[in-house]
């Protein structure tokens, strides 16, 4: 199945596979990429603190987003859908939901499993894709994927599995990359993904509203927005990331939030089944 909808941040992207997806994550586990630790302490208490500090400054909104959800469903099933090294899946946990997390990487569910187990609380993890979801239809009240579906070999696909898997009534909470968000517009200009350290994953794809209205077309209500409206420093090192680091993202975020309200990186989707 080739997507329709939505267009490739980097040319090439349409001729890479799932197994190049899948190769690209479990060498590069997201969010590794904020530990600046010996590599060897990966996994350990202090890694999973330290990490958990960064996350917790430089991505409120997901939490807050989260939060929310949750309360809608107390004691409900929830998926999380490319939950890497578990850091949404745990405040769902927090929020009280009965947590599974997905991935198409094992060395991010043992990452995930470690960090459950450093903080005392409990998910389910399942290995697989997110275009064929091991799970039975009408299973969750929340499949959520936050900043995950727009690096699969097909999105639509994805889609359609969280829309089979989710129960009547249900919601899913999913992030994508926003075509014209500050933080693309820039890595198109610089030629450089300002997101991770390391090289870009195989496969990105970009969403407007209007794509995301179509993409989410089975759903009974969908509401979209913009979020992840601050800029925050990359990871990456180097002139130009010194560049975005000290001058552009203090400047972006003294700009009006009704300014950057335009910008976010990520364009967020609430659809309910």
């Amino acid at each position: 199945m080739a997507d329709t909808i939505g267009t490739y941040l980097w040319k090439g992207s349409d001729s890479k596979t799932i197994d190049e997806v899948q190769k690209y994550w479990t060498d590069n586990v997201n969010t590794t990429q904020f530990w600046t630790g010996d590599p060897r302490k990966i996994g350990t208490a202090e890694f999973f603190d330290t990490v958990s500090a960064f996350i917790k400054q430089n991505y409120e909104h997901r939490y807050r987003l989260i939060e929310k959800e949750a309360a809608k469903y107390p004691g409900g099933k929830m998926l999380e859908v490319g939950c890497g090294a578990g850091w949404e899946l745990l405040h769902w946990a927090r929020n009280g939901m009965q947590a599974t997390g997905l991935d198409l990487s094992t060395a991010a569910l043992e990452l995930a499993q470690a960090n459950f187990e450093h903080n005392k609380l409990h998910a389910d993890f399942k290995h697989g894709s997110a275009e064929e979801l091991p799970f039975e239809d009408n299973s969750f009240d929340i499949v959520a994927s936050l900043g995950v579906l727009h690096q699969t070999e097909s999105t639509q696909r994805a889609v359609s599995e969280v829309y089979r898997v989710l129960k009547p009534g249900g919601e899913a909470v999913i992030t994508l990359y926003y075509k014209y968000s500050w933080k693309i517009l820039l890595s198109k200009f610089a030629k450089v993904n300002f997101e991770f350290a390391h090289e870009d994953a195989p496969i990105t794809r970009l969403y407007d509203k209007k794509d995301l209205r179509e993409l989410f077309a089975a759903f009974k209500e969908v509401d979209i927005f913009l979020d992840y409206i601050r800029a925050t420093k990359s990871p990456r090192k180097g002139l130009l990331a010194g560049i975005f680091n000290h001058l552009f993202v203090p400047a972006y975020n003294l700009l009006p939030k009704f300014v950057r309200n335009k910008f976010g990186h990520a364009i967020c989707v609430i659809a309910k089944k």
